[in-house]
C-alpha cells in the first residue's frame, strides 16, 4: 500500500537510481531527482519528465550530498512542492573507484567515504524529523555486496558499503518505535553505467564467482526496492539481489 507523501531518491539521473525513481513513479509517489552536477542535469530533468509521463509531479535539485546545508535543500525543495509528509527516502547517490588501495591517495578514500556513507547519513538526519514526526517513512539504504564480503581494488567502496550496512541496522533499532522503517539493498553486480568504468578485471571476476553466472538489470533491484518499500513488517534487513555471489 503506498505510503503518505512523497519520495526523494538521490543519485537519480541514471542507472540504478533512475529504475529506482521510476519504480517509485509507477506507484505513484511524486518524486524529488536528485544530481550532483551540471553534466547530469540534463539527463536528471529526462528521467523526470518520464515520471510525469507515468502521471506523477517531479522536480530536479543539484546538491552534493555530502555537504549537509545542500542536503537540507533536496529536502526542503520537496517539501516546497509536494507539502511536509516525506514517505520514502532512497539513498542511492554514491561513487565507485576500482583502485587497488596501496595507489589511492588519502583525498581518494576521504571523497568515497564522504560521498558514500556520510551523504547517507546526511540525508537521512534531514528527513528523520519529518517523518517521526508523520510517525511514518520508509529509508531504503543502497548497499553493495561489496559491504558484505569485500571485495579487492574495491576496498574504499567495501568500507563505505559496509558502513552503510551497520547505519540501516542501527537506524532501524532507534526509529522502529516511530514507525518508520529503515532497510537496505545490497546489490550484486548490476549492468550500469557505473559498473562499465569500474575495474574489467574486478567485473569479470564476480561475474565468473555468481552462481548464476549474469550480471543484473536494473529492473532486478527496482522490483526488490518496491518490495522493501512496501514490506511493513521488514526493517533493519539487508536484502541482497546477488545472483547467489554471497552464497
Amino acid at each position: 500500500m503506498k505510503l503518505e507523501g512523497f519520495a526523494i531518491v538521490t543519485g537519480s539521473s541514471r542507472g540504478l537510481g533512475k529504475g529506482i525513481a521510476l519504480q517509485l513513479a509507477k506507484e505513484g509517489y511524486d518524486l524529488v531527482i536528485h544530481h550532483v552536477s551540471d553534466n547530469s542535469a540534463e539527463k536528471a530533468e529526462a528521467v523526470a519528465e518520464e515520471a510525469r509521463s507515468l502521471g506523477v509531479k517531479a522536480i530536479v535539485v543539484k546538491a552534493a550530498v555530502e555537504n549537509y546545508e545542500e542536503c537540507t535543500k533536496i529536502v526542503q525543495a520537496g517539501v516546497d512542492a509536494f507539502g511536509n509528509n516525506i514517505a520514502v527516502l532512497v539513498n542511492n547517490a554514491g561513487i565507485a573507484s576500482g583502485t587497488p588501495f596501496k595507489n589511492m591517495k588519502p583525498e581518494d578514500y576521504q571523497r568515497m567515504i564522504a560521498i558514500d556513507l556520510v551523504g547517507t547519513l546526511n540525508c537521512t538526519h534531514v528527513v528523520l524529523p519529518s517523518m517521526v514526526a508523520a510517525k511514518c517513512g520508509s529509508i531504503v539504504n543502497i548497499a553493495s555486496v561489496c559491504g558484505i564480503m569485500g571485495v579487492a581494488t574495491q576496498v574504499d567502496y567495501s568500507a563505505a558499503k559496509a558502513g552503510v550496512i551497520g547505519f540501516t541496522k542501527a537506524l532501524a533499532k532507534e526509529v522502529g518505535r516511530y514507525n518508520i522503517r529503515v532497510n537496505s539493498i545490497a546489490p550484486g553486480m548490476i549492468a550500469t553505467e557505473m559498473t562499465a568504468e569500474q575495474n574489467p578485471e574486478s567485473i569479470d571476476f564476480l561475474k565468473a564467482a555468481t552462481p548464476l553466472g549474469v550480471l543484473g538489470d536494473v529492473e532486478d533491484i527496482s522490483e526488490c526496492l518496491s518490495y522493501v518499500v512496501n514490506a511493513k513488517f521488514l526493517t533493519g534487513q539487508i536484502v541482497s539481489p546477488n545472483g547467489g555471489l554471497t552464497i
